[in-house]
Formats: C-alpha cells, sequence, structure tokens
C-alpha cells in the first residue's frame, strides 16, 4: 500500500507498506508530482515497512523523477526523514537498516538537503517539529 497525506503544513509524509499495487505505483509517482509543485519547502518523511516491493517500471519512474527535479529538490523540501519500521525482501527475515548510515547512501549523497532516519513514526514527526534551523 502507497499513502502520502501532510499531517502538518510543512510535513508531507510518503507511507509504503507491504507489497505496492500498481495503483499504488502511479500514486507514488502523482504523490510526487503534488510534491514538487508546493511553493513552501516541507520535511518529507518516508515510512517503509513490510515487503514493500515497487514494480521495476515504478522505481525506474521514480528515479527519473528525482533526477528531473534534481536542481529544484531544495524548493519543495528541506529534508528527508526515514522511518524504517522494518521490512522483508521476500526471504521471510524481517530486515532493519539501522546499521546503515542513511546520510552516506547514494540517494542521500544525490539530495540538496539533509537526510536523517529514525525507528518509529513519532520519532519522525518529533525530529520533523524539532527541524534544525540550519537546515531549513
Amino acid at each position: 500500500m502507497f499513502r502520502s497525506s501532510n499531517p502538518a503544513l510543512d510535513i508531507v509524509l510518503f507511507e509504503m507498506i507491504d507489497r505496492q499495487s500498481d495503483a499504488d505505483g502511479k500514486a507514488y509517482i502523482a504523490a510526487l508530482e503534488a510534491l514538487a509543485a508546493r511553493h513552501d519547502p516541507a520535511i518529507l518523511i518516508f515510512r517503509v515497512s513490510g515487503f514493500a516491493d515497487q514494480d521495476h517500471e515504478i522505481r525506474k519512474q521514480a528515479a527519473i523523477w528525482f533526477k528531473q527535479n534534481r536542481d529544484r529538490l531544495n524548493v519543495f523540501a528541506k529534508g528527508l526523514i526515514r522511518v524504517d519500521e522494518g521490512h522483508h525482501h521476500g526471504d521471510g527475515a524481517v530486515h532493519r537498516h539501522d546499521d546503515e548510515d542513511p546520510e552516506q547512501s547514494n540517494f542521500a549523497r544525490m539530495l540538496p538537503f539533509p537526510v536523517k532516519h529514525v525507528a518509529t513514526l513519532d520519532a519522525a514527526f518529533a525530529l520533523a517539529r524539532d527541524w534544525p534551523p540550519s537546515d531549513r
């Protein structure tokens, strides 16, 4: 399932929970387009849980979107917080990526704003509310 919401004026929440259908993939791309239409930057929270398997074509479209909007990302986003509640890759094992440094990932390095990683959605909202002024 994919859903997006605006829990606050300056927070956009993307939730990828379990398997992503074609409709979920289309909703994800539409949510990225809506994000790009913002005039005031927001903190983007990505919540990932379960078997969040995306179709290859959707991953490709999202990568193209990020590449096309790379120079404008800081206009509509001031930071990204990833909430990794544990997910699996189809092997039955639940994986947590707490040992990975999200700020050093290839994805994070291409972004013009900070990337943070937390374990819970509550922690993400707390971090978003207290986002450092120097990172705004």
